[in-house]
């Protein structure tokens, strides 16, 4: 059994070096092979719910493109009733044939966990798919696995109950995007999209043992603003995809105009109808699981928008990683505070909230320019 001191130790060292940019056992990647081990476990969904979640996704194939992530798999929650798409398998695929990647995919559960503590015992295979998936990653994987958690917490909270030694052993951190940093004063009792899907598997989260990498979806609660302490902010499509492959682009028609077109993959070859892609570059996405991928890659952005390791980046990181004591009550609520030694814990930290969208907007721009 590990000792407490012993996991702080551990979890120091590798939070350490994700704040600093890169991994204690990563060498600088060279080839998509060759970077962090990640598993993206996601509410991707087609009809989409948020097309956030497809660009979340096309960031993590980009920063494979790039050699920073070694992905190993998406996971996919199970559709809550008030969704009208089921697991959008179509956009991993279109994204695999534009990277070259053979990216497996996982369906997460569709039970809610009914305390922090609950591993789901006794549930039926298909509701712990995603679990052995997970769990049989972290074993495969020669140095510690990543996980970027954009939508319920349930399947890791659960891999996690159930293999507390292989998670301490294997788990190199988990990229929570989720929750708030303050509560809203017109309405405190309001929680956060993700929270809400699960409340005892987030809680969950703040229990697990290896390091946690909390980045707060609102700075304030459903206040549509960048602050300092969350990672919402606002991307104009003009910006982000003007430019693109064509390839790249009917991922993106394909998912906002909700297309039930079976040839999704031919339609690939040529730009997407000019008047309904002229349509989607005047709108503006809300955006809010960007930053905690550049970290898990060990890269982070500069005030101007530049791509850099976070190692370098110094005063100008437009974002950074502090350490917090933060602990989460079962009905889904933190209460946090800096701290001034290595807790287990790192926290999302907005050093520039004015110049944070557009220098997080140029970013994924460049990002989406890997794809050829």
């Amino acid at each position: 059994m590990t000792s407490r001191r012993d996991f702080l130790k551990a979890g120091a060292a590798a939070i350490g070096a994700a704040s600093a940019g890169l991994s204690a056992r990563a060498a600088q990647p060279t080839s998509p092979a060759s970077g962090q081990p990640l598993i993206h476990v996601t509410d991707l969904f087609h009809p989409h719910g948020d097309p956030d979640d497809h660009f979340d996704l096309a960031v993590s194939y980009a920063l494979a493109l790039r050699g920073a992530f070694d992905l190993r798999g998406v996971v996919i929650d199970y559709p809550p009733d008030f969704r009208a798409g089921d697991p959008a398998v179509v956009a991993v695929a279109q994204l695999n044939r534009l990277a070259g990647l053979a990216v497996p995919v996982a369906i997460g559960t569709s039970l809610k966990l009914k305390g922090r503590r609950d591993a789901l015992d006794g549930a039926p295979p298909q509701e712990t798919a995603a679990v052995r998936f997970i769990h049989a990653q972290l074993r495969a994987a020669e140095r510690p696995l990543a996980l970027a958690c954009v939508g319920n917490a349930a399947d890791i909270a659960v891999a996690a109950l159930r293999e507390p030694e292989l998670f301490k052993a294997k788990c190199a951190g988990v990229y929570l995007n989720s929750g708030s940093a303050h509560d809203n004063p017109a309405k405190p009792e309001q929680l956060e999209f993700n929270v809400k899907l699960d409340p005892a598997a987030y809680a969950a989260m703040f229990d697990l043992p290896c390091p946690l990498l909390w980045f707060p979806c609102w700075h304030t609660t459903e206040q549509r603003q960048s602050g300092a302490d969350g990672s919402f902010y606002w991307l104009p499509h003009a910006e982000a995809l003007g430019g693109l492959s064509a390839g790249l682009s009917n991922f993106f028609a394909y998912l906002f105009e909700k297309s039930a077109d079976p040839k999704w993959l031919r339609a690939m070859k040529a730009m997407p109808p000019g008047d309904a892609w002229a349509r989607i570059m005047k709108e503006k996405r809300g955006m809010w699981s960007t930053a905690s991928q550049f970290a898990a890659a060990g890269l982070t952005v500069t005030l101007d928008g530049e791509i850099v390791p976070a190692r370098e980046a110094g005063a100008a990181a437009v974002f950074r990683l502090r350490p917090v004591d933060v602990s989460c009550a079962d009905d889904g609520r933190t209460a946090w505070k800096g701290a001034e030694s290595p807790t287990g814990r790192l926290m999302l930290e907005v050093t520039n909230p004015a110049r944070y969208p557009a220098a997080m907007t140029r970013a994924v721009g460049t990002l989406f320019k890997s794809f050829t």
